[in-house]
């Protein structure tokens, strides 16, 4: 087949990649909420946001080569049976796809949980705030100064 098929198909499995990695990424960060790792959070949401970038980045190739391709593998014409001509390339590409599916749909609820997170995590960090804020009178620093003054360390 040409090389855009090929190219073609090659940004296919390369997205649906880092779909799978990104997939992974949100069920890794859950251990960092659960630890309440900050640090860990903030890391985790920039290699999320990294592999986002890297996703809409493979996007304008992808449409670019997708009517030429189609035309290539017979998708525009059909067969007489409805179908394009089965070739080794339709089949791989009838894989990939459904793959791309499936891992759009598992990318799509794993956000979701995130997202819900995201959201109770706010309202747990308003609760704190509003208790620390009621009591920040209550357990204020003394007046003055909290350190002893040097004259009476240096009399000691």
């Amino acid at each position: 087949m040409s090389p855009e098929v090929e190219t073609y198909l090659a940004l296919l499995e390369k997205r649906l990649s880092l779909l799978r990695l990104l997939a992974q990424e949100f069920v890794d960060c859950r251990k960092e909420f659960i630890a309440l790792d900050l640090d860990g959070m903030y890391r985790r949401i920039s290699e999320q946001e990294e592999l986002c970038r890297q996703i809409q980045r493979l996007h304008p190739a992808i449409c670019a080569l997708q009517q030429m391709c189609s035309k290539q593998l017979g998708f525009d014409k059909e067969n007489g049976t409805g179908k394009p001509a089965k070739s080794e390339w339709t089949e791989r590409l009838s894989r990939v796809t459904e793959d791309l599916a499936k891992a759009q749909a598992e990318v799509r609820r794993l956000n979701q949980i995130h997202a819900a997170y995201l959201r109770r995590s706010r309202k747990t960090i308003q609760v704190l705030r509003n208790f620390v804020a009621n009591y920040a009178i209550t357990y204020a620093p003394p007046p003055g100064p909290a350190l002893p003054s040097v004259r009476m360390t240096e009399r000691g």
